[in-house]
C-alpha cells in the first residue's frame, strides 16, 4: 500500500512538472533595432527632366561628429533653372564609404524631409516608396520643381524611424541634417 502511494505521488509530481514545463510561454526576444548610421556627407545630384545635360549637384560635408568644427559648405549650393523640374538623387557617405545602399536596405526605417526656406520657390516631393503597408515615402529619389527666380536655404534631414515610421518627420531620431543654398535663375 505504501509502495502504491509512493508510485502514485511520484507519477503525480512528474505529471505536474511536465505540465508546467509545457505551459510556459516562450518569451520572444525582439532583435535590437538598428542604430543611427554614421554619416558625414550628403550629395544632391539633379537632372533636368527636359534637358539631360543640365545636371547641377551640391555636397554638404561634416567630418567632425562633435560639431566643434563647422561643416564644409563650399559646394553646398544647388543652381536650378527657373521653371525646370529635376529628378534628384541623394547619396550618403561616411567619409569615403557609400552608405546609400544601407539606407536603401533599411528603407522602412528612414525618411528624408525637406524644409524649404520662406521665399525660395521650390517644391520637393519624394518619389520612392518603401515596403511598409501602406507604402511610405523614403526620399532617396525626389522631384524638385523650381519656380520663379529666387534663392534661399534648403534643409535636408534624414530621419531614423525604426518601428515608428508613419510618413511624417516627427517620430524617430536624426541620422544627418544638411543645409544647402538653392539658387533658381
Amino acid at each position: 500500500m505504501k509502495k502504491n502511494k509512493i508510485i502514485l505521488m511520484t507519477t503525480v509530481c512528474a505529471l505536474l512538472i511536465f505540465w508546467s514545463a509545457c505551459n510556459k510561454k516562450e518569451q520572444a526576444v525582439a532583435p535590437p533595432l538598428p542604430g543611427n548610421e554614421p554619416l558625414t556627407t550628403m550629395l544632391l545630384k539633379a537632372t533636368n527632366t527636359t534637358d539631360p545635360t543640365d545636371t547641377p549637384s551640391a555636397s554638404w560635408i561634416e567630418l567632425d561628429p562633435t560639431g566643434a568644427l563647422p561643416p564644409d559648405t563650399t559646394h553646398a549650393t544647388l543652381n536650378l533653372k527657373k521653371g525646370a523640374v529635376y529628378n534628384v538623387a541623394i547619396k550618403l557617405l561616411d567619409t569615403l564609404t557609400d552608405i546609400t545602399p544601407e539606407i536603401q536596405a533599411r528603407e522602412n526605417y528612414h525618411l528624408f524631409c525637406f524644409d524649404v526656406a520662406t521665399g525660395l520657390n521650390l517644391t520637393c516631393v519624394q518619389t520612392d516608396k518603401d515596403t511598409n503597408t501602406p507604402a511610405l515615402p523614403i526620399g532617396l529619389t525626389d522631384l524638385f520643381t523650381a519656380g520663379n527666380i529666387s534663392s534661399g536655404g534648403l534643409e535636408v534631414t534624414l530621419h531614423h524611424q525604426p518601428n515608428v515610421k508613419n510618413g511624417t518627420c516627427a517620430p524617430g531620431s536624426i541620422d544627418l541634417e544638411a543645409f544647402f543654398t538653392v539658387r533658381i535663375h
